[in-house]
């Protein structure tokens, strides 16, 4: 059986407005291999950035378990934090604008691996020469770089504590099409090579098709459905991921016949309880029972469960319950 590099169990994330509570994160659960791809995909404000950010300790947890190695992650300590890091998908916030290359990528190693001066600049050299910049740019500040390059020095100080888990988060959204390439072929080769789990949050389906090896869709902070990227992308289950992939442009106009038209309505208010599917009130094929009782679990012939009332599968997983 391989070993689990990350493993979410049940996990929620709430934030107070006034007297009432946002749900952003409801219980969602999720595994991930090592050296394998998990993508989480939905649109903006389905809670993807915020589970991100739960599963890497930056906002705390109202509910639910976060594992790394094995090893409960709920309230990280600085030995934890190292196992798993996180991307953002604004390189210039996270880097610091007064400090060199050097300086940035020195700061995980100095606070973490307590390297001496010597050995902290010739790990900064290696990890330069690992997301392919040259060594030179050490002495630079990220001003001085494009947004592409920017993101290398991103994902150089990700990989500086050498984490068994990198959580990109919209990393590559930013980035022109030719540049995002570039920058999704050096995260394959730094899996290969460094052995890595990746957790890669996105709102686009073509390049979770490439680069993930299981997909999560997430709505309005529910998991509504699981399974293969390819199988997810070409034959969706759950009606709100259809959606989604009719929604992708294509070159052939021939080829959106028969696709959904765009969604309608507006989603729900996530301060107020939901009897039903979290997704009813925009579902195109919703009847009075995804109005008023939360839907199965089913399990999705190639792989995978979809959380519908609609949805014909392999098999009920279990009744009455969100993912």
């Amino acid at each position: 059986m391989s070993e689990q590099a990350l493993e979410l169990d049940d996990v929620s994330v709430e934030f107070r407005q006034g007297r009432r509570r946002l749900r952003a994160v409801s219980g969602v659960s999720l595994r991930l291999e090592r050296r394998r791809t998990l993508a989480v995909v939905g649109e903006s404000g389905s809670g993807k950035s915020t589970l991100a950010r739960g599963m890497t300790g930056l906002v705390p947890l109202s509910g639910g378990t976060v594992r790394v190695l094995g090893k409960e992650f709920r309230r990280p300590r600085r030995e934890q934090r190292r196992h798993i890091q996180l991307v953002f998908q604004d390189p210039c916030s996270s880097l610091d604008p007064s400090a060199t290359i050097r300086n940035s990528l020195a700061e995980p190693l100095v606070v973490h691996e307590r390297l001496s001066k010597k050995d902290s600049e010739r790990r900064v050299a290696e990890l330069l020469r690992d997301v392919g910049l040259p060594a030179d740019a050490a002495e630079r500040y990220p001003h001085e770089f494009s947004g592409g390059q920017r993101q290398r020095v991103a994902i150089a100080r990700a990989i500086a504590t050498k984490p068994d888990v990198l959580v990109l988060d919209e990393a590559v959204s930013a980035l022109d099409v030719s540049t995002q390439n570039q920058i999704l072929e050096l995260l394959g080769q730094l899996q290969r090579e460094h052995g890595l789990a990746y957790v890669f949050i996105s709102h686009n389906l073509g390049v979770v098709r490439w680069i993930a090896d299981e997909t999560v869709v997430m709505y309005l902070g529910h998991v509504v459905e699981t399974g293969p990227a390819e199988r997810v992308h070409v034959a969706p289950a759950h009606p709100y991921t259809q959606a989604l992939v009719s929604a992708m442009p294509v070159a052939d106009p021939t080829a959106r016949r028969g696709r959904r038209g765009p969604l309608t309505g507006e989603p729900p208010d996530q301060t107020e309880a939901h009897r039903g599917c979290v997704f009813a009130g925009r579902c195109p094929i919703a009847d009075e029972t995804c109005h008023t009782t939360p839907p199965p679990l089913v399990a999705i012939a190639g792989g995978g469960t979809a959380a519908c009332h609609q949805v014909t599968g392999s098999a009920d997983i279990h009744e009455g319950g969100t993912p």
